[in-house]
């Protein structure tokens, strides 16, 4: 059979990073076809257009992927690149994840004008995110630390700390700041051990329609079998506590040798007084009992009162 010249359409989120993120796949994707085309086709998500309140309050899940989706489901685009900590655990009806290329690192960056580290940061010292995840372990390790708001693009949330000075620090992923080229700003690495990422965070999902062959058959080479391995049991733990990426809830699967995973979930109130936690290792092949595992002994912990307790904070515009 010979191979189809058809061109290929990416649908992308218009941010800097987004574009970056969609042009590395779309190279990669050239390197295996060289004769096909690609188009990046940017489109505004709902997450980009409202900047003044918290995500969780303007509508939940999949706020950053569902018009690239429906970019997808209406043949307007081929493909769609995410940040896979973005893309929601219930699987769109006629699309699928057919890619999750070698992950990025994990770890949240400390961006601030002095401090190297979270404990350096003053007494009382404003941070800004927007994240559950990020706020609740932070004041978990520090509750005189004041949280405040804020959304943007990784250069706004930059300059808001470092330039404008309304803010003392911030949080930002390395992944990002590595693919922005911005990698100078990510010395002061947050260990996991005091806060761990989202699930999914320095991963990409390369996604299609499930009836696309073609694209399906061009994707497939980019996927990480360790990445995927990791990914898929994050998502399978916060699928089953029934978390997206609102919730106050951090997860990290990670091979530890070839043979075995390591997987780590904590899941916090939103004041970070209150956490359940696992720290579990099994055989990498056979994940399903230690998913099943960590999901058992988080619900033992109280988890899900603590997410039903962020949903209603939540709603209520806490």
């Amino acid at each position: 059979m010979r191979p189809s010249r058809r061109d290929i359409i990416i649908a992308t989120r218009k941010s800097s990073l987004a574009m970056v993120q969609s042009e590395t796949i779309g190279k990669q994707i050239h390197q295996f076809n060289p004769r096909v085309s690609l188009n990046l086709v940017p489109i505004e998500s709902e997450g980009d257009q409202v900047l003044d309140h918290p995500l969780a309050a303007i509508g939940g899940k999949g706020l950053f992927t569902r018009t690239i989706e429906t970019a997808l489901s209406s043949k307007t685009a081929d493909i769609a690149v995410h940040s896979l900590k973005d893309v929601p655990t219930d699987e769109t009806p006629g699309l699928v994840i057919v890619a999750t290329p070698p992950r990025a690192p994990v770890h949240d960056v400390l961006i601030t004008r002095g401090a190297e580290s979270i404990d350096q940061l003053p007494e009382g010292a404003i941070v800004g995110t927007c994240s559950p995840r990020r706020k609740a372990q932070l004041l978990r390790l520090r509750p005189d630390l004041k949280i405040v708001n804020l959304r943007g693009n990784v250069q706004t949330r930059m300059r808001k700390v470092l330039e404008e000075k309304v803010m003392d620090a911030t949080l930002l992923a390395a992944a990002g700041l590595g693919r922005l080229g911005l990698g100078e700003q990510a010395k002061n690495a947050i260990p996991v051990e005091q806060v761990l990422p989202a699930c999914g965070q320095g991963a990409l999902a390369v996604q299609c329609r499930v009836d696309d062959h073609i694209t399906v058959r061009r994707c497939m080479p980019l996927n990480d079998a360790a990445t995927s391995i990791a990914v898929n049991a994050e998502r399978a733990v916060a699928a089953a506590l029934g978390a997206d990426c609102h919730s106050p809830v951090a997860i990290l699967a990670e091979l530890t040798d070839a043979n075995t995973l390591r997987l780590r979930a904590r899941v916090l109130s939103t004041d970070g007084k209150h956490c359940a936690e696992v720290d579990l290792s099994g055989p990498s092949k056979k994940s399903r009992p230690l998913i099943e595992q960590a999901t058992a002994s988080l619900i033992e912990q109280g988890a899900k009162s603590l997410l039903e307790q962020a949903a209603r904070e939540n709603v209520a515009g806490e």
